[in-house]
């Protein structure tokens, strides 16, 4: 079994013998209603983001495709935007691969978008592999304890990005992959009393939107980053190694704070 990211772009093929699997992150369509609301007008990004997916199916002869939650946007209430498109996005990808959704938190609703044969799993993730198995969740949850005791974690939720300043002021904000190990010591009892030997690597993904903008983990206060495994200090943020899409090694999170 492998997992490794597809170059200069943000998704994952994770392989399992013979099965190849497309996993990719934060979507949120339909986030452009709320862009519109606060005026700025943009066309859906739906038919973009599908022609991006189908061409990496292809391209890579894939024959599963992994949403690792947020697919939609809106929240509590989907908007009418992702009412009338989603159906017909899940239709045309089910007609290449196989698809399943692991529920982000603003993929409530989503039952009722998707079309026949699209698996929904739970927030707390799921398993891929017997041997050397890989986690998968979007990370607004705890994991469950069973993804604690695979080889590597792979969650999303929090679009990882590295800011970068000129000496002019200018700042830019690139996507990155943010590779951290996790603290036993910082889970809670009931998670924590079930892990067994040595915990994952955790592999955060970068969002697949490109309109969510990232949360930079080299400021010096890094409230953006959320979910209970960054907020209980579970996550070796400090120690944490930073990649850009095109696989540039930027160094670890303490040392691109100085």
């Amino acid at each position: 079994m492998t997992a490794v990211p597809i170059y200069g772009t943000p998704a994952l093929v994770v392989r399992i013998g013979r099965e190849r699997t497309l996993v990719v992150a934060d979507l949120h369509l339909g986030l452009e209603g709320e862009l519109a609301r606060k005026g700025v007008s943009l066309p859906s990004q739906v038919p973009k983001v599908k022609k991006r997916l189908i061409e990496l199916i292809k391209r890579r002869k894939l024959n599963r495709l992994i949403f690792l939650g947020d697919v939609k946007h809106n929240v509590p209430i989907a908007s009418w935007q992702e009412w009338r498109e989603l159906p017909g996005f899940f239709e045309e990808l089910t007609k290449l691969v196989r698809v399943e959704v692991i529920r982000g938190n603003h993929d409530g609703g989503l039952e009722g978008m998707v079309s026949k044969g699209v698996a929904i799993h739970g927030a707390k993730g799921i398993v891929l592999g017997k041997r050397r198995r890989i986690g998968l969740m979007h990370g607004h949850t705890w994991p469950s304890p069973e993804l604690l005791n695979t080889k590597l974690l792979v969650m999303a939720h929090n679009h990882p990005a590295v800011e970068f300043r000129d000496e002019l002021g200018g700042r830019t904000v690139e996507p990155i992959w943010l590779r951290a190990k996790l603290d036993a010591s910082k889970f809670p009892k009931k998670v924590g009393v079930q892990i067994k030997g040595e915990l994952p690597e955790l592999l955060v993904m970068p969002a697949f939107s490109e309109l969510v903008g990232g949360a930079a983990v080299n400021r010096k206060m890094p409230k953006e980053l959320i979910g209970p495994m960054f907020k209980a200090g579970t996550v070796k943020l400090e120690k944490a190694e930073a990649y850009l899409l095109d696989g540039t090694f930027l160094g670890k999170v303490r040392d691109l704070r100085k």
